[in-house]
């Protein structure tokens, strides 16, 4: 790696004697023709930097010749994309209309890359950081219904699962992959659910297997933070609500060398009472608090290379990780209440660091990714299981950072063409990626006094399940598209990946105070798969303004080795497949001349072969997996923002999926059980969601009010289909004002109070969604 970045280095000093002197200046006026002040530039298809940054107008300097699309924006304005070839050094003066008045012109970072959202032809729902401001998104799960088909929820311990069309599992890898800064959350491990200054958020449904590779056969969510400039920035705020909900975060963004070097640096303490009480202990049962830091370095080396590297850290305490009930008419009954006899606060600490080197030529751009991330998640003490008042049987891990901490090393190199003209009739993508994981795992399932009652004939005893797991992979992608007409595009492009999987297992008994000793000594599989993953699809663009879109697209969930657990009945190192999507989507998306009304249809057919079927085994909190049969899954989307008056904005998101088992065998008490027929779990029959907001200028404050209506149908959480949640709707509010440096707010989620199912277990635990909350906010910023 050292050498790499040496070579790089002596490349860009080459360049920084090669470079033509062009001046881009680039501001903004309004309608009546005055210059806007404070006006903010993201280069789409470039990394730089404005070299002088005042209070009406950014200086480039030493731009490279090419052809640029620059999005520009304004408080209080429609963002806009500029789009012109750069040969001479020129200004840039763009008119914004009040964003009262126009919609944004939307950026999206689709195919890994940002570009426009009506030149990607796939399904996207994309939020900008005023609208996840004015949303009050503060985590992942709290977009949850608000794409078409998107569901998001956990079991309480802040690892979200997440599902886009039937396309969902509550193992460990996911079918939907979350990116943080280009960096994939390698899975539930690496997870990290709180947002703090971010910039944008994609969610991109449908399979994405050529682009993004394993877990992502349903799509991707796509966050990117706010990056430091030449401007200094300092933000700060503080959120207080019900429960004893604190929030508070702060962020510095500065110049250390003008032009060279940049800092960012951004901190989110989160902190609530819990929402159950444990009946048995008379305690908040879920209390908990996160912390989070991200620090960011930017360093530019001309105008063509750019180096990041980017620092995220993750620290929580929940002290009830699984508030879980296992009565469902208790649940309702007495709602947020629960009996549990062991109370075992969970420590989770992640880390998530990347280093990016970028480079621009004149006829192809590369990137090259470097990742690691590392989680190390255990309870203090011995935790519930049984989620019952009885001393019947607890999970306990806490047996040191040699296990139960996950570390990934990931590597992509990606060549991009460089796009010449608006019309360049073929843009194309390629690279390569390459990872390592290690997952040592030390778990004991402890049976208490209380055992008899499962069955147990023994007491007071424990049974230790170690699985020491490494898994490698490579991946080589490649994407190409070409116009044939101005109006008609054709795209394909392909993956293939390839994984090893090596996993080494042993048990232990263990009867305090005695020693334990081995009840089966390290044994050792292994298993590899490979996965081919094509896309195909025709783009006509009928007006300047509008879409059509037919595509196809195959999306993988990785295969493994199946872990030991205290079940007998469970044979270890059983290997199974990946699981594969065939994605079918054809779609519509447009805005109207005067960018009054934004709108996007899509309906979809997915055929899924060789499904994974999870099982948690209890009491050991063990998830088997095999392969159990087929599904197929269709339905409709549809997307609508408009402006209906001054000010006054309205948008619906909609969405219908049908999800059922064609074939489906699973294990049951021991017995084989048909499922064929049944729908797929954690999946809701609909989702809609209907927001209106409206905004007022008065003087150089603005106010802004916001109702949210987020209704989530029908669905199963078992296998079998025996676990409902009927549909229900969320009402969300939010109002504030907003000054050139101070927020004042007050906001509320489930105003209503509504009582459902968030999540549930197959074996019939399940918990409620989060109850009524309302809380007020200031913000200040420099």
């Amino acid at each position: 790696m050292r050498h790499l970045l040496f070579s790089l280095l002596v490349l860009a000093s080459l360049n920084l004697f090669s470079q033509e002197s062009i001046t881009l200046t680039v501001s903004a006026k309004n309608n009546k023709g005055m210059i806007l002040s404070g006006i903010e530039a993201r280069f789409l298809n470039a990394s730089l930097v404005a070299d002088v940054q005042n209070k009406e107008k950014l200086i480039y300097t030493k731009v490279p010749k090419g052809y640029y699309e620059i999005s520009i924006s304004a408080e209080g304005y429609a963002t806009m994309i500029w789009r012109g070839q750069v040969d001479k050094s020129q200004d840039v003066v763009v008119s914004l209309e009040s964003s009262y008045l126009k919609l944004d012109e939307v950026v999206v970072n689709s195919d890994k890359k940002e570009t426009a959202l009506l030149n990607s032809a796939t399904s996207i729902t994309t939020l900008n950081a005023r609208q996840i401001r004015d949303m009050r998104i503060w985590e992942i799960g709290d977009l949850s219904g608000f794409a078409p088909n998107l569901y998001i929820a956990n079991s309480g311990d802040n690892r979200n699962i997440s599902g886009i069309r039937g396309m969902v599992t509550t193992s460990y890898d996911q079918s939907v992959a979350t990116y943080i800064d280009g960096v994939a959350q390698f899975n539930l491990d690496t997870y990290i659910p709180q947002l703090n200054e971010i910039e944008s958020i994609d969610i991109i449904r449908g399979a994405q297997g050529t682009f993004y590779g394993r877990n992502a056969m349903g799509g991707v969510i796509n966050i990117t933070t706010k990056k430091p400039g030449n401007s200094k920035q300092i933000n700060a705020g503080v959120q207080f609500g019900n429960h004893g909900q604190k929030r508070i975060n702060a962020s510095l963004n500065t110049p250390l060398f003008k032009n060279k070097l940049f800092l960012g640096i951004s901190a989110l303490h989160d902190a609530r009472r819990g929402f159950y009480t444990n009946t048995v202990l008379s305690n908040d049962f879920d209390k908990q608090q996160q912390t989070m830091l991200n620090a960011q370095l930017r360093y530019f080396l001309g105008k063509q290379w750019s180096v990041q590297a980017d620092l995220k850290r993750y620290f929580a305490t929940n002290e009830g990780a699984f508030p879980l009930v296992n009565d469902l008419e208790a649940l309702f009954k007495q709602p947020y209440t629960l009996s549990q006899n062991l109370s075992a606060p969970m420590k989770d600490n992640s880390s998530n660091g990347s280093l990016v080197i970028k480079h621009k030529g004149k006829k192809t751009d590369f990137t090259l990714q470097h990742s690691r991330q590392s989680n190390y998640r255990y309870y203090e003490n011995t935790l519930d299981a049984d989620f019952s008042p009885a001393d019947i049987v607890g999970v306990f891990n806490n047996y040191g950072k040699d296990f139960n901490k996950v570390n990934v090393i990931a590597n992509e190199l990606r060549f991009n063409s460089v796009k010449n003209t608006e019309n360049t009739p073929i843009e194309w993508s390629a690279g390569i990626y390459q990872f390592i994981q290690k997952s040592p795992t030390k778990q004991a399932t402890v049976f208490g006094k209380d055992a008899g009652l499962f069955g147990v004939p023994d007491k007071n005893f424990s049974i230790i399940s170690i699985n020491k797991g490494t898994n490698n992979g490579l991946a080589a992608y490649g994407h190409l598209s070409y116009k044939i007409t101005e109006q008609l595009t054709i795209n394909g492009g392909m993956r293939i990946d390839r994984e090893n999987r090596k996993l080494t297992i042993g048990s232990e008994y263990e009867k305090q105070p005695n020693p334990a000793f081995p009840m089966m000594s390290d044994t050792t599989g292994k298993t590899s798969y490979g996965a081919f993953s094509p896309k195909l699809g025709i783009q006509y663009k009928s007006t300047t303004n509008q879409i059509w879109y037919v595509s196809f697209s195959r999306g993988f969930r990785s295969g493994g080795l199946t872990g030991i657990s205290s079940d007998p009945s469970q044979i270890p190192l059983s290997a199974y497949k990946p699981e594969y999507s065939n994605m079918f989507e054809a779609g519509l998306k447009g805005q109207d001349k005067q960018k009054l009304i934004r709108y996007a249809v899509a309906i979809f057919y997915n055929n899924v072969r060789d499904i994974q079927t999870p099982l948690l085994l209890l009491p050991d909190a063990v998830t088997i997996i095999q392969n159990a049969g087929k599904m197929n899954t269709f339905g409709f989307e549809s997307e609508i923002e408009m402006l209906l008056t001054k000010g006054l904005s309205l948008q619906y998101n909609g969405g219908i999926t049908h999800a059922k088992y064609s074939t489906l065998g699973a294990v049951s008490n021991g017995n084989q059980v048909d499922y064929s027929g049944n729908k797929q779990v954690f999946t809701p029959s609909s989702t809609n969601y209907l927001s209106a907001q409206y905004q007022k200028m008065f003087g150089k404050q603005a106010w802004m009010i916001r109702m949210e209506y987020n209704h989530t149908g029908s669905q199963f959480f078992d296998l079998a289909n025996k676990i409902q949640q009927k549909g229900y709707g969320l009402v969300n509010f939010r109002t504030g004002i907003r000054t050139q440096q101070f927020d004042i707010s007050v906001w509320g989620r489930n105003l209503t109070g509504k009582k459902y199912i968030n999540y549930a277990y197959d074996f019939g635990a399940a918990h409620l969604g989060n109850p009524r909350m309302i809380g007020v906010g200031l913000g200040w910023r420099l």
